[in-house]
């Protein structure tokens, strides 16, 4: 898929989701109004049937015929016990909540003249209020009622169509962060992969080449070429060939951490041995640059559970790193000393460095530090990968430090066992 495609389409995606998010949103706010509004409308209606049932009352009670009109008081025509009764049965009826407070109320100051359920003036302006002057003309006066819970009531009406609401919309927004992040990632594994084999390619030509090259010298060379001449083509056949072979092998042995098939075979080892045996062969190799090394081995007990070769390539993969990226005179420190019950050994060098951004990535599988050229370290970014993933699998830890253009140490704790 191409860049500019996938970036239009990522971008219709997210603007899609976002409006169905709006969207949503927007009928779920249309959904609590329009709750609201019935909720609204069976107060009213409870507000009506309860004083209209209460004008029956006063218009059929007999006791209050001998009353006479100018002595009528509000007590005589609104029966609290019955005003009680019939707001129960009323909400109870249109279906409103059954906690609630209801007062009767002086219309001209809002002030209430009986109360009960412990209603406040505070919750005059914000309940439902029917009026009274249909039985009672004296003054003006009406009933109010107060919900509490209105809100908390009609969000629970609608409980179940918010809540799948918002499972939906988390699934939706979910799946696609989860495609897009697997999209991405599948994207730059397929760019990673096709560096490395670029990378292969390049790095087995070359030695591919050179073989072929001697090859072709000892044929075509004179009919009784010398034992110098077959000595210098010789070595130069073998040891492009142990190149070549220490690649494939790398490749194999990642390739079998990957599997989950990694087999250390640890034995008693003394590390301080095995360090100077490393940096002999390494003595005995033609670099194009003067390589010196110095040692600083102080720890008192360096004798470790290891895998002997494993920890080999591991010491060689950073000391052939510490060597490519250095200057035309690398200088390589090796040093240990006693930490927790194991060894720490730090490989330092002076050579290029490294920023904090390419610090976090150097053990990533195929990474590789850019020099400013594509083939000028020859690697395929898998040395430091399978670095960790040794130091890792015999419990230790690996960390580096480094500043650029002034050299950069790797530490490397073993422990004990």
């Amino acid at each position: 898929m191409k860049s500019w495609y996938f970036r239009y389409f990522i971008l219709l995606v997210t603007v899609s989701l976002v409006g169905l998010v709006f969207t949503q949103i927007f009928w779920l706010k249309r959904a609590v109004a329009t709750s609201e509004k019935q909720y609204d409308d069976r107060a009213d209606r409870m507000l009506h049937d309860v004083i209209g049932e209460m004008k029956v009352y006063a218009d059929t009670s007999s006791s209050l015929k001998k009353i006479s009109p100018e002595n009528l008081q509000i007590y005589d025509v609104m029966d609290t016990n019955l005003l009680r009764g019939l707001m129960s049965k009323y909400i109870s009826y249109h279906l409103l909540d059954t906690v609630y407070s209801y007062a009767l109320v002086r219309t001209s100051d809002n002030k209430p003249i009986y109360a009960a359920n412990n209603f406040k003036a505070r919750m005059e302006p914000a309940s439902y209020k029917g009026c009274l002057s249909c039985f009672w003309k004296k003054k003006y006066m009406h009933l109010s009622v107060f919900f509490p819970f209105k809100k908390r009531s009609i969000y629970m009406q609608l409980s179940s169509w918010i809540f799948l609401s918002v499972l939906f919309l988390m699934i939706i927004t979910g799946a696609f962060i989860f495609i897009t992040y697997n999209f991405l990632r599948q994207k730059k594994l397929t760019e990673i992969k096709n560096d490395f084999i670029n990378n292969m390619t390049h790095e087995f030509k070359t030695p591919i080449s050179t073989i072929s090259l001697a090859s072709e010298m000892l044929i075509k060379g004179s009919a009784a070429p010398s034992k110098g001449k077959i000595d210098k083509y010789a070595q130069i056949i073998f040891d492009e060939n142990q190149r070549m072979r220490a690649q494939v092998e790398l490749v194999l042995q990642t390739a079998l951490i990957d599997r989950g098939q990694l087999r250390l075979n640890k034995d008693m080892t003394n590390l301080h041995d095995l360090i100077k045996s490393i940096v002999s062969s390494f003595s005995l190799e033609a670099f194009e640059k003067e390589v010196s090394f110095r040692y600083n081995l102080k720890a008192y007990n360096p004798v470790l559970l290891l895998d002997q070769v494993h920890i080999r390539n591991v010491i060689s993969n950073i000391i052939d790193n510490a060597i490519k990226y250095s200057g035309l005179l690398p200088e390589i420190g090796l040093a240990t000393q006693t930490m927790n019950g194991g060894v720490m050994l730090s490989v330092s060098d002076n050579g290029m460095g490294m920023s904090r951004e390419t610090q976090k990535k150097i053990f990533e599988k195929f990474y590789r530090v850019s020099t400013g050229n594509v083939h000028n370290v020859k690697g395929f970014g898998l040395g430091l990968y399978y670095v960790k993933t040794i130091v890792d699998a015999h419990n230790g830890n690996i960390s580096v430090q480094s500043d650029l253009n002034k050299g950069s140490t790797f530490n490397v704790y073993l422990p004990q066992s």
